[in-house]
């Protein structure tokens, strides 16, 4: 563990901890995703995750803040209020949005698309603001994202570094690029590479929206 990363510290750590392993035993169990989905989504390790499901271990504040913004919570309900016990509150953000194959991305922009699917899900904040989920059926985002994956996308939230992104570069296919910004510039790269690549300046292109959640489901609508 990287000791230049502060660590959660708390009079009551046991319970903070308690309350931590409930939670991310609940929102795994709700969003459909198990232990190698989360790992790959997060980056965090497997044997991590299973320590946190447990209640044991020491996480890093970088650790916890992986798991509340894949899971869009914020740190505090993450760690200190048991969410099982906050359905009727969760499910007051329940919200049905287009579902678009990524292949079919191009005709949904261009709003040329003639028929979608619907996708039901939470999202904390959701009115006044333009929401759609991108379903990966194909093996384009493979290995980092593999078929069955479902991107909730907001068209309204500002992007900040590091957030995964969908754009539309040039005349290509809107595609999901990690974005860097380094002063007013944007830079992107690709979230589905082996090796490290460097980010790229692009001059032409439009930001479609800010991935919010990747949600690993278990078959192919």
């Amino acid at each position: 563990m990287d000791s230049n990363v502060s660590k959660i510290t708390n009079d009551d750590s046991g319970a903070l901890m308690t309350v931590t392993a409930r939670n991310l035993v609940y929102l795994m169990s709700k969003n459909g995703v198990d232990i190698a989905a989360l790992s790959e989504a997060t980056q965090l390790g497997t044997a991590t995750i299973g320590s946190l499901r447990r209640g044991v271990g020491n996480p890093t504040l970088s650790t916890l803040s992986a798991l509340s913004k894949f899971f869009n919570i914020s740190l505090s309900e993450l760690t200190e209020i048991d969410l099982s016990a906050q359905k009727k509150k969760i499910n007051d953000f329940v919200k049905e949005i287009p579902l678009i194959k990524i292949n079919d991305l191009n005709k949904f922009i261009e709003r040329t698309l003639d028929h979608y699917e619907t996708y039901t899900t939470e999202i904390e904040e959701a009115r006044d603001r333009t929401y759609f989920a991108v379903l990966v059926n194909n093996d384009s985002l493979y290995p980092q994202f593999s078929t069955g994956t479902v991107f909730i996308v907001s068209e309204d939230d500002e992007p900040y570094d590091g957030d995964t992104v969908l754009v539309k570069i040039g005349s290509h296919a809107p595609c999901f690029r990690k974005i860097l910004i380094d002063g007013d510039n944007f830079l992107f790269s690709p979230i589905a590479i082996e090796n490290d690549v460097s980010p790229s300046i692009y001059l032409h292109y439009k930001l479609i929206g800010v991935v919010l959640k990747a949600i690993k489901t278990f078959s192919e609508r």
